[in-house]
């Protein structure tokens, strides 16, 4: 069925579009929740401090990261961040490919698929294309379809739905437990897998790993009771579930760019204007304002 699906595969241009043309201020505004119409494929040019949350789950919108989307997501992007992305239809049936189907929402870095800026820029398309455009857009998506998923193969699993619902039954425990203990063992076997599989596949779905996410969604339960509360910094830390003050002012400061007591006293002289670097989550794994509670 797939191979057949090929023999007849000539992408449908839908639309292409530009965040920037309505670039966010603030890292929680929302470019709305909706549901995915069409196969999308998006490409992260910057980001300040933004998330894009696909069934549930939020990701961080590193730079030149590349996004999956098919037919039936929901997907919600949140925050201060400049991605470009194209619709399209496989067919003019629109017809569904289920090794598509199967990849993960987020894929992988741009520069490593040798994509970047300028060929996702390439695939907009004028509103009366000549007939060398539409064949040159053609070619252009029917090479990026192939490139996505030679790397997903090549990958030993693939999360698919059942994958990801998974890590959302471990994100629910941790929207659930967050100050308490956890360990590694309790998220697997919410998840219902092995630690050491499960750590793949969480990875594999967020681009984080376990004890990354868990320490950003700490670091984003202390953020908000420091901006909506006058509690002294270790009450606060103590009820996002850090018992180590030095630890949780390096996190903090890794993730923010400033210290905490910087961070609130900024927060409360310049509403609005706080400052949030969007490092890279090899680096440093920057938190996110927002699509946490959706989990």
């Amino acid at each position: 069925m797939e191979k057949t699906l090929l023999q007849s595969l000539s992408p449908r241009f839908v639309g292409w579009h530009d965040s920037g043309a309505v670039l966010h201020t603030d890292s929680r505004q929302s470019y709305g929740r909706r549901v995915v119409e069409h196969y999308e494929i998006e490409y992260i040019v910057f980001s300040r401090s933004g998330c894009i949350v696909t069934n549930g789950i939020p990701v961080q919108t590193i730079p030149q990261l590349v996004f999956l989307r098919s037919p039936g997501m929901e997907v919600e992007g949140i925050g201060v961040y400049r991605s470009l992305f194209v619709e399209f239809d496989l067919n003019d049936g629109a017809d569904r490919l289920q090794a598509l189907d199967r990849l993960t929402p987020v894929l992988f870095n741009g520069e490593e698929l040798d994509l970047d800026e300028a060929f996702f820029l390439g695939l907009a398309l004028p509103a009366q294309p000549e007939l060398w455009q539409l064949l040159d857009w053609k070619a252009k998506l029917l090479r990026l379809l192939a490139v996505l998923l030679r790397q997903g193969g090549a990958s030993p699993e693939t999360a698919g739905q059942e994958g990801s619902a998974a890590v959302r039954r471990a994100l629910r425990h941790i929207r659930r437990h967050y100050a308490e203990p956890i360990t590694l063992e309790q998220l697997a076997g919410a998840a219902g897998y092995s630690s050491c599989y499960f750590c793949k596949l969480f990875k594999k779905v967020t681009q984080l790993t376990p004890l990354q996410y868990l320490v950003r969604y700490r670091l984003e339960q202390a953020k908000r009771r420091m901006l909506d509360s006058d509690e002294p910094l270790e009450a606060v830390m103590l009820e996002a579930g850090f018992h180590n003050y030095g630890y949780f002012w390096r996190a903090f400061r890794e993730v923010y760019g400033l210290s905490p007591q910087a961070f609130r006293r900024q927060a409360r002289q310049s509403p609005g204007q706080l400052t949030e670097p969007g490092r890279g989550i090899a680096e440093s794994g920057s938190g996110c304002a927002g699509p946490w509670d959706l989990v």
